[in-house]
């Protein structure tokens, strides 16, 4: 895309002007969409991923139709075009409806107020209506929030690009509707018990991946299960790779992950019970998707030679520049074997009309348009691919820039068609649509092909067919980690969400459930213990870790710090793990797995420290005594963390042998002894005596 100039405005000439100059801008200067017919189509579509987005400048009807609708009235068409193709220059998004809409809106306005839709002629009484127009419109009021906060944008633009340098500033009156899933009204209500799965329907899946036999069972109860480990959107499935599996340092299992919506690449790590299961169902999609990852592969490297396979009857020397009959090209195109017995039981003449007749040319586009300039050759068959299944990125997946036969969900057309072979030298990635059809019965098609759960033989508890989406897995996994107590934080982060706050629109609770998880934390009949008040992200006092002293500890990368900043800053810089102010808690979440990568890191320091300290670097010495010192302390505390000696819950603070106070340490330099005797002890009574005090 070109350089984006912005527009600005002129304050000395008219609002006229500033008008026509910003769409004569936008006419001439930008190309967006110049690839869809440009400024003389009134329909044009946002392309992203494998989906697009109609963008359709007409007014507004009770039930939309993109192919026959009545355009804008001009001047208002053009400014919208303009609006459009402006924005989306500077920064392309998705979520483009809304600002149509407001469009239709405001252009619905003026010719109600003026009788013209002129965008000059916006004041304070198209305001009023356009209010009027979207209460009338818009009963949802999520919806009427979001076009609200368009018509503001829309408005804004109006007012500082000087089109109607006076017109008054407008905020969104509608205020935003509170998550669907925290909200008890009996239209809510209804809607959160029917949006997270139950456990028959989730064991159903699972059961449906342990026994699937056949290759479709497998390839989607596989997919599938790759949505279960952790939460997932099905459009992020494509953006999988082959090499998406991750050990830690830990040995933890995790999956490379391209998380959408603005959070980028991550690793989801597997739960230990799934570690087998997630790794099965790499197993399962690579060895499915294996030809067609070939497939891709070939047509990369040969872009104008046709992939020759196995179900092709040509000799190996057939030349690509020349003409296929119509029984060459049956087989070419995996033709079923009925199919092509059918037109060799009609006639012996390949090149005859009846033969290519036969193989779909009187009655199927794409045959038509192949043959249209006469038989035609494997060259001709390597473009016909390329513009079939080579997708606006090629080669590459949309957003990792990784290419298209390196991801582990690519499978062949037709792979799982019980009508029509599979296309050999093809290659496609599913869409949420076709997995969304594995979950749910797809009523409004004559004949629905069947589900998942209908091949398999799963019924719902009541006998019904099971119906779900993939987004619903991933809202009964975030509802469940809600009910575990997991973290806010750390549930956003699983899930892939930019925002902690979005958490709440997955957290289907009941009210019981979230009241007695409430009751829970005030019902205590004693204090709980410092590990439970951290499970419950309740504060932990000094008191809680044996410290008599008020005030709340602070959380460190690998425990809990009981230093009083009230008093001085902190002189260990950061050093938390030598610290005789740090305590490590057992059983504190990833506190081992922190202390075990810090004890790698500093054991290779040492390592470095020694052999410099063997080659006489100057300062090396110092360097080894105070490593060692601090490694002495980190594998200390690993080792009582480790135990099995050592409870949960234990509080472990650095022993005193680990931390002497400097009085010990000038004892020590001097070699003078500094372990406590008994002996020469007065005994208590004695000084009671002494004291001229009687005993008690």
């Amino acid at each position: 895309m070109a350089d984006i100039i912005h527009f600005q405005p002129k304050h000395e000439i008219s609002a006229k002007q500033n008008l026509d100059s910003f769409i004569e801008h936008c006419k001439n200067q930008l190309t967006l969409y110049d690839d869809q017919g440009g400024w003389q189509s009134n329909n044009w579509q946002h392309k992203q991923k494998n989906r697009s987005i109609a963008m359709t400048f007409s007014k507004y009807r009770a039930k939309s139709n993109p192919a026959n609708f009545d355009p804008l009235d001009e001047p208002f068409l053009s400014l919208s075009k303009a609006y459009i193709r402006y924005n989306q220059s500077i920064k392309a998004v998705s979520s483009v409806t809304n600002k149509m809409v407001a469009l239709r809106m405001l252009h619905d306005a003026l010719v109600e107020v003026h009788g013209i839709a002129d965008v000059l002629k916006t004041d304070g009484l198209v305001i009023g209506e356009l209010e009027t127009i979207t209460k009338q419109r818009v009963t949802n009021k999520d919806r009427r929030n979001k076009i609200g906060y368009q018509i503001e944008i829309l408005l804004e633009f109006i007012r500082n690009k000087r089109f109607a340098p006076a017109l008054q500033s407008w905020t969104n009156p509608w205020p935003k509707v509170g998550a669907k899933a925290e909200r008890t009204d009996e239209e809510s209500r209804k809607w959160q018990d029917t949006r997270c799965p139950s456990m028959h329907q989730m064991l159903a899946l699972a059961d449906c991946f342990a026994k699937a036999e056949t290759l479709e069972d497998k390839y989607w109860s596989s997919v599938i299960t790759l949505l279960m480990f952790a939460p997932g959107r099905a459009g992020e499935l494509v953006e999988l790779t082959v090499d998406c599996l991750h050990r830690g340092e830990n040995g933890a299992l995790g999956v490379r992950w391209y998380a959408e919506k603005g959070f980028g690449h991550t690793i989801k790590w597997v739960p230990e019970a799934l570690e087998q299961t997630v790794i099965e169902a790499h197993s399962r999609l690579m060895e499915i998707g294996k030809p067609a990852r070939e497939a891709a592969k070939h047509a990369f490297d040969n872009p104008s030679m046709f992939m020759r396979h196995a179900e092709c009857c040509t000799s190996d020397d057939f030349a690509e520049n020349k003409p296929l009959n119509a029984y060459q090209f049956a087989h070419a195109m995996s033709f079923t074997h009925d199919s092509i017995t059918r037109m060799k039981d009609k006639t012996s003449q390949f090149s005859s009309t009846t033969a290519w007749n036969m193989v779909g040319g009187k009655n199927t586009k794409w045959v038509q348009k192949l043959i249209a300039s006469g038989e035609p050759t494997y060259e001709e068959l390597a473009s016909f691919v390329a513009s079939e299944y080579q997708t606006q990125n090629w080669p590459n997946l949309p957003s990792i820039q990784r290419p298209v036969w390196e991801s582990l969900v690519l499978v062949r057309d037709r792979e799982f068609h019980s009508d029509f072979k599979v296309r050999a030298f093809s290659w496609r990635l599913p869409s949420v649509n076709e997995l969304n059809a594995q979950l749910s019965l797809r009523d409004k098609l004559k004949n629905p092909p069947k589900t998942l759960f209908q091949r398999m033989g799963y019924v719902d508890e009541d006998g019904t067919d099971i119906r779900l989406t993939s987004h619903q897995i991933r809202v009964w996994l975030s509802t469940n980690a809600e009910r575990g107590g997991m973290d806010a934080w750390q549930l956003a982060r699983w899930a892939g969400r930019t925002r902690i706050n979005d958490n709440r629109h997955y957290d289907l609770r009941t009210q019981d459930e979230r009241e007695q998880q409430a009751r829970s934390i005030l019902e205590y009949n004693e204090r709980p213990t410092a590990l439970e008040a951290i499970k419950l992200n309740l504060p932990v006092s000094y008191k809680d870790l044996g410290v008599n002293r008020i005030g709340i500890a602070d959380v460190t990368e690998y425990g809990m710090c009981v230093h009083d900043y009230a008093m001085s800053p902190c002189t260990k810089g950061g050093e938390c793990m030598t610290c005789k102010e740090h305590v490590c808690i057992k059983g504190m979440p990833e506190t081992l797995k922190r202390i075990i990568r810090l004890e790698k890191q500093v054991e290779s320091q040492f390592n470095k420290a020694t052999e410099d300290e063997a080659d006489s670097v100057f300062g090396a010495d110092r360097w080894v005594s105070h490593l060692g010192w601090k490694l002495a302390h980190i594998r200390t505390q690993r080792g009582r963390l480790e135990s099995e000696d050592t409870p949960e819950g234990a509080i472990l603070w650095i022993p005193p042998e680990h931390d002497p106070s400097p009085v010990k340490r000038a004892l020590e330099q001097n070699d003078l002894d500094i372990t406590a005797s008994n002996q020469d002890l007065v005994e208590e009574s004695e000084v009671a005596m002494l004291l001229g005090i009687e005993n008690a």
